[in-house]
């Protein structure tokens, strides 16, 4: 006689829970673990400098200032132009970069009669912290260098203009629902969300599996800095506002593309007036980061741009 035992319906359920209880610790810790060896502490060489950019360096006021807990260092470049400008250009330096990344881009300016202000962000060069954090982080880091900027009386400068690559330009776009008096912004090659930041880079490291741990990227990111934050969206951001904007892309930009992860592909969904598109399609000139530059230093096709926009929305 063949006995049956009977199903145990509990019992199932029980192991299947576990199971997927296991799956999704397993998942976080991989989450984690990923994660936070993408925003590991960014602590470059010292670049070499030529001698204009040492010169550059020498003559530039260094300062500290706080954010949270943490000491950021920034660093003000006052133009010696013939016909100096009253608009302080802030740079937001991009994914594992600090300010000195962009000297030649500062020296381009300075040069046009545009004085900066740069800064290294949390996790970086000069600046304290252990890690980068994420992409978040710019956003609290350029609102602390806002307030730095305005609590000492703008350094005498009348005008604000935002000038970020990448992450930087990502935080550019999401700064201006802060309310700091800003006159305009110019975001290069910048990341649309934190999400998109992440899954930009997570899918370098572990491919299309990223997309598998999306919740999992999403909540440890919530954990960091809290759900309102890790959902801004620059375009949203920028829609919202009315201060003049210039988007700035690479064809070839195979980190944030054209048509995924970037601002420049929601440009359909920014439905106002004094927002510009500039895509930059040299070749050598084209990618996430070279289209900042040339052989000799900076892109100067891309620097008389910005000084046009600049000049044409700053009275």
């Amino acid at each position: 006689m063949t006995s049956t035992k009977k199903f145990n319906f509990k019992k199932v359920l029980i192991i299947i829970l576990a199971v997927l209880m296991l799956h999704c610790a397993l998942s976080m810790v991989v989450t984690k673990v990923v994660y936070d060896s993408i925003f590991d502490r960014y602590d470059p060489q010292p670049p070499a400098l030529t001698g204009e950019l040492e010169e550059l360096v020498s003559q530039r006021q260094e300062v500290f200032y706080e954010m949270e807990e943490l000491q950021l260092a920034g660093y003000l470049y006052r133009s010696s132009a013939d016909t100096p400008r009253s608009t302080l250009i802030l740079l937001s330096p991009g994914f594992h970069a600090g300010g000195d990344d962009y000297l030649w881009q500062i020296h381009s300016l300075l040069a046009r009669g545009w004085s900066v202000f740069s800064f290294d962000p949390s996790g970086s060069c000069s600046s304290e912290g252990d890690s980068y954090q994420g992409f978040p982080q710019q956003i609290l880091d350029l609102d602390a260098t806002l307030s730095y900027i305005e609590a000492n009386g703008r350094f005498g400068y009348d005008h604000i203009a935002l000038l970020g690559h990448s992450r930087g330009g990502y935080a550019a776009g999401c700064i201006l629902g802060y309310g700091h008096q800003i006159d305009a912004v110019v975001t290069i090659s910048g990341v649309n969300s934190a999400m998109d930041g992440i899954m930009g880079y997570s899918t370098e490291y572990v491919g299309p599996l990223a997309y598998g741990n999306y919740g999992f990227l999403w909540a440890y990111q919530s954990m960091l800095f809290g759900s309102e934050l890790v959902d801004l969206q620059a375009h949203e951001e920028i829609s919202k506002s009315d201060v003049p904007v210039l988007v700035v892309h690479g064809s070839a930009d195979e980190a944030f593309p054209t048509d995924e992860y970037s601002i420049y592909a929601h440009r359909s969904q920014i439905n106002r007036s004094g927002v510009e598109y500039l895509l930059l399609d040299q070749e050598g000139q084209n990618g996430h980061t070279d289209l900042m530059f040339q052989d000799t230093g900076a892109n100067e096709r891309l620097m008389d741009e910005i000084s046009r926009f600049l000049e044409n929305n700053i009275p």
